[in-house]
């Protein structure tokens, strides 16, 4: 009976290990930009090529895990023969996870003159400060490196829209006394206008519009543009987003760290 008794409570033990464990694999599967949107952007490879938005623009890349080993010394040209000018790298994401391949990315993404950032995903049912915390602890910026970006683009099922902003805000004002400089927003063109335009507006945005519009968003200023998540790069297997920034790389350099 002993036996039995225990062999019923290891088994117990089991299962809710199981499912803690498959639990917090689905939650950083779901709280993280998926497989399926990589894989979505691998079929729309296939059947659509990016249309590259001309006018006083250079070109960058951003990348992550998703991109897997990315042949760095290949890195220079995207869709349509346009040079790379500028990658964004993923570092971290929520409280507590940081990207496979960021030490290798950032370590060799800074070569052959091309311009890097760091950003962060942000979780937005995860503590702000924790978050900062943790893009603070894996990201060391130097000088002529780009301001660090925060990746905001899913509300929260925990907290109210007020209460998200202030933990924005709050991820914003840590790592900014933490560089000392102001960092960049980086959202979709529509939660930028529902959620973010009328507090945020001091803030540099890059903003994520994929529909084949001459500007991405009208009535407020940004600086940067993802124009497209199906793109091609030297170096990089599969799909990759496209970005530009708006005006030369000077300008783009003025950003910089000093």
């Amino acid at each position: 009976m002993g036996k039995r008794v225990r062999k019923n409570r290891y088994k117990r033990y089991f299962f809710i290990l199981l499912f803690i464990n498959i639990s917090y694999l689905s939650y950083q599967y779901i709280e993280t930009p998926s497989v399926y949107q990589y894989f979505k952007s691998v079929f729309k490879q296939l059947i659509y090529s990016p249309k590259i938005p001309l006018g006083s623009f250079i070109y960058g890349l951003d990348v992550s895990e998703y991109q897997g080993v990315i042949a760095w010394n290949k890195i220079g040209v995207l869709n349509e023969g346009k040079s790379v000018d500028f990658v964004i790298i993923r570092a971290t994401a929520g409280i507590n996870h940081r990207d496979r391949y960021f030490t290798s990315n950032w370590r060799e993404g800074g070569n052959k003159n091309i311009l890097k950032g760091a950003y962060h995903y942000f979780r937005p049912n995860e503590n702000s400060t924790q978050q900062a915390r943790n893009f603070i602890k894996n990201v060391k910026l130097s000088s002529g490196d780009l301001p660090p970006i925060l990746d905001i683009e899913r509300v929260s099922k925990v907290q109210s829209i007020n209460s998200l902003k202030l933990g924005v805000k709050n991820w914003m004002k840590i790592v900014e006394d933490h560089y000392g400089i102001k960092p960049i927003l980086y959202t979709g063109a529509h939660y930028y206008k529902d959620y973010l335009a009328e507090d945020f507006s001091d803030y540099l945005l890059w903003v994520a519009n994929y529909n084949e519009v001459d500007l991405p968003l009208k009535k407020h200023n940004w600086i940067m543009w993802q124009f497209s998540e199906n793109g091609t790069a030297s170096g990089v297997k599969g799909p990759v987003d496209l970005n530009l920034f708006k005006g030369s790389i000077v300008e783009l350099r003025n950003y910089a760290l000093k």
